[in-house]
This record gives structure tokens, C-alpha cells and sequence, in this order.
């Protein structure tokens, strides 16, 4: 009887010493930590890491979908007037493009990315997107908390 109490109490520490050091995996799933993602610019490099502390929209799109192109306008407009950080991934295969439609929108540009090809595949992995562009709001965390959040998410953050 010992023995077994002995055993039940060892395993027991165990668990909870373990358990300790268990963090969420990167998932674009609600619930888990968001992937990790990197925004270079000519202004410099920033990541999502560096945003924690804050609320974050991160919006994926593309010219070729022009929904996806007026949800990351008004995400952009709605995150800036709620006090959030908005980082915009653009999925164009031009670099032109994505570059004149960053001007024309009036888009914060230290805060765009446009995904080359090669990476594409990674980032549509990591962050799930399997059909079309959505938008995740992510906690001061680094959770995701929100998929395609409406504007009324966002102002009650």
C-alpha cells in the first residue's frame, strides 16, 4: 500500500512540474497561439512577436479577390480606430501591384507584407487557409481569439 502511494505521489509531482512548462502550440486555429509571422518592409522588419501587449488584426488578401480587398481596407480603418495594430499580408503574385494598391488604399505601410510565391504555401499552411482570405484578431498574448471578426468584434476589444 505504501509502494502504490508512494508511486500515485511521485507521478502526481510529476504531472504537475510538467504541466507546467506545456505552452499551446502555433495554430491558425481560435484558441491557439497565432504563427509566427514577419513583416519586412522597406522600414524595417517587425514580427507579431514584437506586437504582444496589443490587440492585433492580421488580414490576409489579394487584388484578385476584391472582398478580401475592401475587408482589409475597413479591418485597417477599424483596428486604428480602436487603438489595435492591423498587419495586412497581401497574397498577390505581383510585387507592383501589391505596392500601388497599398498607396491607393492609403494602407499604414510599415505594417504590409506581400507574401512572395515561394513562401505562400508556408504561411497558407500555418495560418489555415484553405479557401479564400479571412482575418484573424489576435490577443495581447498571441492567441487568436477571433476568425474574420466584424467591426463590432473589434470595437468591443
Amino acid at each position: 500500500m505504501t509502494k502504490s502511494l508512494f508511486t500515485l505521489a511521485t507521478l502526481a509531482i510529476l504531472l504537475v512540474f510538467t504541466s507546467a512548462y506545456y505552452t499551446t502550440p502555433a495554430d491558425g486555429r481560435v484558441g491557439y497561439l497565432a504563427p509566427s509571422l514577419t513583416v519586412t518592409t522597406a522600414e524595417g522588419t517587425q514580427s507579431l512577436s514584437q506586437l504582444r501587449g496589443n490587440y492585433v488584426v492580421v488580414t490576409f488578401w489579394s487584388s484578385i479577390q476584391p472582398e478580401s480587398r475592401i475587408d482589409n481596407m475597413q479591418q485597417a480603418r477599424v483596428a486604428r480606430l480602436n487603438g489595435m495594430k492591423h498587419v495586412s499580408v497581401n497574397m498577390d503574385e505581383s510585387d507592383a501591384m501589391y505596392a500601388q494598391l497599398v498607396t491607393v488604399d492609403r494602407l499604414h505601410s510599415a505594417l504590409q507584407w506581400h507574401c512572395d510565391s515561394a513562401s505562400q504555401e508556408k504561411v497558407r499552411r500555418l495560418w489555415r487557409q484553405e479557401s479564400g482570405f479571412c482575418s484573424f484578431l489576435i490577443d495581447p498574448e498571441g492567441r487568436i481569439v477571433k476568425k474574420d471578426p466584424t467591426p463590432q468584434d473589434l470595437a468591443q476589444r
